[in-house]
Order: C-alpha cells, then sequence, then structure tokens
C-alpha cells in the first residue's frame, strides 16, 4: 500500500495509518474536551473519530504484538462505549423523524405525540447524566482513555511500522467484511447486519485514510470504493438505526402508547428495512467482489 510517507524527528518513517490513528484520537479528544455542555455534533464527531482510530489500529495491527493490539482496541472500544447512551437516544430521534418524513401519508390520523414526547425525554436524561456535575464518569473516563492510547502509542514501535504491514491489515479487514456480509446474508439478524456495517465502516476509514493526503487525485478504483462502501454504510446505518427504534417502542415503558400506533410503526419499519437491506446486500455484492490480495492492490 503506497502513501505519502512523512518522517518523525529521529527519521523514521511514519506510514499513513499511523498519522491517521494519531489524528483521529486527537480529533476525538479535541472533541470531547470541549467546553461544557459538549453538543449531539461533538459526541457524534468524536464517535466517528474513534472509528476511523478503530480502523488505523487494525491495519497497523500485524505489526505489534497480540496483548498490545487488544487493550489499544479495548481502550478506544470502551471510550466509545461511554459515549454511546447519548447517541443511540439522537439516532432513535433521527430514524423516527425519517421514517415519518418517508411515510407522512400512511401516518396521518396515527396518534404519534406520545412517542413524539417520549423520545425527546430520553435524548434529555441522556444529556443530563453525561453532564451531571460531579457525578457522571463517562466523559471523564472517555477522556482518559484516548490519553493512554496516545501515550502507548508514542511508546511502542508503531510509527515504524512498513508498508507491507499495512497491505497485511488491509487484507484482513477486506476478509473480515465478506464473512461478514455472508454471515448477515445467511442469518438476516439484527446483530449480523451491525456488525456487517461496523467491517463496512473500518474498511471504508481504512481506505480514506490510507488516501486523506491524495484524496483529490485518488485512481478510479479508489473512489469507487470509497462511494460504494460509503453507500453501503449508510444502507447498513439506517437499517440498523430503525432495528434500534422498533426494540426501543417494544419495551414495557411504552406502555401508555397505544398498542395499535406501535404495530403501525413496526409494520412500516419492517416495510422500509425490507427495502434498505435489498439495497444493503446489491451494492456489498459490487464490494466485495474481489480476492483480498486483489482489492488491496486496487485500493493503493
Amino acid at each position: 500500500m503506497k502513501g505519502a510517507m512523512q518522517t518523525t524527528r529521529t527519521g523514521t518513517p511514519v506510514h499513513p495509518a499511523y498519522r491517521l490513528l494519531r489524528t483521529a484520537v486527537s480529533e476525538a479528544l479535541q472533541q470531547l474536551q470541549a467546553p461544557q455542555p459538549i453538543s449531539d455534533e461533538a459526541i457524534h464527531d468524536a464517535r466517528k473519530a474513534l472509528k476511523k482510530a478503530r480502523a488505523a489500529l487494525r491495519l497497523l495491527q500485524d505489526g505489534m504484538s497480540k496483548t498490545t493490539y487488544q487493550e489499544e482496541n479495548s481502550g478506544l472500544r470502551d471510550a466509545g462505549r461511554f459515549l454511546s447512551p447519548l447517541r443511540d437516544a439522537k439516532s432513535l430521534i433521527d430514524a423516527f423523524d425519517s421514517l415519518h418524513d418517508r411515510y407522512i401519508h400512511k401516518l396521518q390520523g396515527v396518534e404519534l405525540a406520545p412517542l413524539q414526547k417520549i423520545l425527546p425525554e430520553n435524548l434529555t436524561k441522556a444529556r443530563r447524566h453525561l453532564h451531571l456535575p460531579g457525578k457522571s464518569t463517562e466523559l471523564k473516563n472517555s477522556i482518559r482513555l484516548l490519553k493512554n492510547c496516545i501515550t502507548s502509542a508514542k511508546k511502542k514501535d508503531f510509527p515504524s511500522i512498513d508498508s507491507a504491514t499495512i497491505d497485511s491489515g488491509l487484507r484482513r479487514i477486506y476478509r473480515k467484511g465478506c464473512k461478514a456480509q455472508a454471515d448477515a446474508k445467511s442469518a438476516q439478524t439484527t446483530e449480523a447486519l451491525h456488525e456487517w456495517r461496523k467491517q463496512v465502516k473500518y474498511l471504508l476509514n481504512a481506505v480514506d485514510g490510507l488516501h486523506t493526503s491524495k484524496k483529490d487525485n485518488a485512481g478510479g478504483d479508489v473512489a469507487k470504493i470509497l462511494k460504494r462502501a460509503d453507500q453501503l454504510a449508510d444502507y447498513l446505518g439506517d437499517d440498523h438505526e430503525l432495528a434500534m427504534l422498533a426494540q426501543e417502542t417494544a419495551r414495557g415503558t411504552y406502555a401508555s402508547v397505544d398498542a395499535d400506533v406501535i404495530k403501525a410503526l413496526h409494520a412500516l419499519i419492517d416495510r422500509r428495512r425490507a427495502k434498505l437491506q435489498q439495497r444493503a446486500f446489491r451494492s456489498g455484492k459490487k464490494l466485495y467482489d474481489r480476492k483480498p490480495k486483489k482489492f488491496t492492490k486496487q485500493a493503493d
């Protein structure tokens, strides 16, 4: 995998994958250390940066010990999990609004007011919990884990990991995406589809990160890969948010909402998810249609 190499102060070449890791973690820290209360957008941007960092770590994986990889990956994963409740509450509202706008004519006469009250209330509670003065530790823990990641990366030999190792990491990411696609097609479960989406995001962020410095001049194959991966991730992301909306509104806390309203909502969710999954598998077939070695050459 070719890329614009930089060097450290000691003259050691720095591969774009390592630069992506450092930049993404620093970006997440910047968002989380902003003056409180931190906006929903900042939390969203921090989580996006963490996904980029985890993709970079997978590219670097073969250049580090298993223990080091597991420690770094766990730290980045847990840093993101501390932020999940707020992001999840916002995603449920986005999914509901999108569904409502798409099927507004079919929802005429359906009493949605209780849902339109409960979902924002849940988001407000999540915001308060994250920013609760002196009591909530989620934000502090997330910042601590990210700082530890940067410190650890400086002490390790991450900057000197060579291009051949990065190629191996990219092939692994692609292979896992192929397997996740097959599992999703076979199982057709929310969990399998979500796992596939995660693998697609790793691939998207890995290829994008490796070409950041020359994105405007990226070859046709690279541009095509990025476009297909981005589109596929969107399909699977929308599907997952709708699945979470169905699970959320099936909980006992929504007993005050008329059962027929929930039934009508779930019917539309199932209808929309079926279309999104159809598009996802059609798009995935084009993205994951090569052998890993051939893909790595085309992604160069």
